[in-house]
């Protein structure tokens, strides 16, 4: 069984083929290969004039929902201990996994009068740029260049329009005794991710992973 299952939906058109690509090698390339990798096509019918480097299942209807049903079949037909959510414009930095596998590995840190668990490695949590977002203005961001900005997304706390899909890695248990992506609207990541933390507790790396464009 791996460690990680990745989940990434596929909408044909939405962004340019490269750049899917470009997401799809970012995995290949990590150091920690102890994944498999789900990508699901939004359906019903895939381009046969682009390449794909790895299997795409298509799904027999569009559903058009923000990839959230394709990801609620991942979560059902993942094999591996913990799903992270990985969007086709999104990178991961090649030490991505293995940092996450690290935190995952390390052991709870405790409450010395108590003995009971500060934090839990069922959800972890971690920090991305977010390229070009300028609804995002209110946020404290910084300028690249003229044209690129960017922000630091912490997810902490993890709250609606402070976190992004693929900043939160957790168990597949605990995904499946919450009914998989139960909410289909744009952002139920947010309102997933802050529910999910708040009833399991959390922990967060400080390095930043990776990047959302």
């Amino acid at each position: 069984m791996p460690l990680f299952s990745i989940i990434v939906p596929h909408f044909q058109g939405t962004i340019p083929h490269n750049i899917f690509l470009r997401g799809i090698k970012c995995l290949q390339s990590q150091t920690l290969q102890d994944f498999q990798l789900l990508v699901y096509h939004d359906g019903p019918l895939l381009d046969p004039s682009l390449h794909f480097p790895i299997p795409i299942t298509p799904t027999p209807v569009r559903h058009n929902d923000w990839g959230h049903s394709l990801r609620d079949r991942g979560i059902r037909e993942a094999t591996g201990d913990y799903i992270l959510h990985f969007n086709p414009d999104n990178l991961l930095y090649p030490h991505a996994l293995q940092t996450i596998a690290d935190e995952i590995a390390r052991p709870p840190r405790l409450l010395t009068d108590t003995g009971q668990p500060l934090d839990t490695n069922d959800i972890i949590i971690f920090p991305i740029l977010m390229h070009g977002l300028l609804k995002f203005r209110h946020l404290t961001f910084q300028s690249k260049t003229n044209q690129n900005f960017y922000i630091i997304l912490t997810g902490i706390p993890p709250t609606l329009q402070n976190i992004d899909a693929m900043q939160l890695v957790m168990k597949r248990s605990l995904w499946l005794a919450e009914g998989g992506w139960s909410d289909k609207s744009e952002l139920s990541d947010g309102r997933l991710y802050q529910r999910f933390c708040q009833t399991y507790g959390h922990r967060h790396i400080g390095p930043i992973l990776g990047e959302h464009y």
